[in-house]
């Protein structure tokens, strides 16, 4: 009897594996997984701000993304694009920085990077040394591991502002003078 009731139960599931195969193979797969496919240039260009797409590692990273997450063989990438001034976003060493973003601190192996866009002319922020300093913005003071940067945009003619060496010196910005370990910058035009 036990015989009879293990072979019927094994015929029967022969016979049933294959239905459920073929209704597997036509199902959906989850929404996590459906987000690991490669990012489209039209759902790129249709993002809006916040919105995260999985990509290849070896996919580039196009301009006002950045990378959050690694897993596996792919890249979670979120659009800041949009993001309001102070905004705040942990991404990983190898993201890029937006244009007018700068690095504040790291993290755990990821660095905290701050959108400085629309700040006002004279804003301060402390940066960390590897950061990239916003067009229009200058280097006012160092510390140990990081740098004071200042916003000039706005600027108006004639204005002078001694910055360190190593500053940038911006567009319809002139060296008034230079030594030591600061220069004298003037804005003319």
């Amino acid at each position: 009897m036990f015989k009879k009731a293990l072979i019927i139960l094994s015929l029967s599931s022969v016979v049933v594996v294959p239905s459920l195969a073929t209704q597997v193979q036509g199902a959906a797969l989850p929404t996590q997984e459906k987000a690991t496919t490669y990012a489209s240039n039209k759902t790129i260009r249709n993002a809006t701000y916040g919105e995260e797409i999985w990509v290849s590692l070896t996919s580039p990273i196009p301009a006002g993304w950045v990378i959050v997450r690694t897993l596996g063989t792919q890249n979670l990438i979120r659009n800041v694009s949009g993001a309001s001034y102070g905004t705040e976003v942990e991404v990983l060493l190898a993201s890029p920085i937006p244009t007018g973003w700068v690095m504040v601190r790291a993290f755990r192996g990821s660095n905290v990077i701050k959108n400085m866009n629309g700040a006002s002319y004279g804003t301060e922020v402390e940066v960390m040394l590897a950061s990239p300093i916003p067009k229009g913005w200058i280097l006012v003071r160092a510390f140990g591991g990081s740098n004071v940067i200042r916003n000039v945009n706005g600027a108006p003619n004639g204005t002078q502002i001694e910055v360190m060496q190593a500053s940038p010196v911006p567009e319809g910005w002139i060296i008034v003078s230079s030594g030591g370990n600061s220069k004298v910058i003037r804005k003319v035009g």
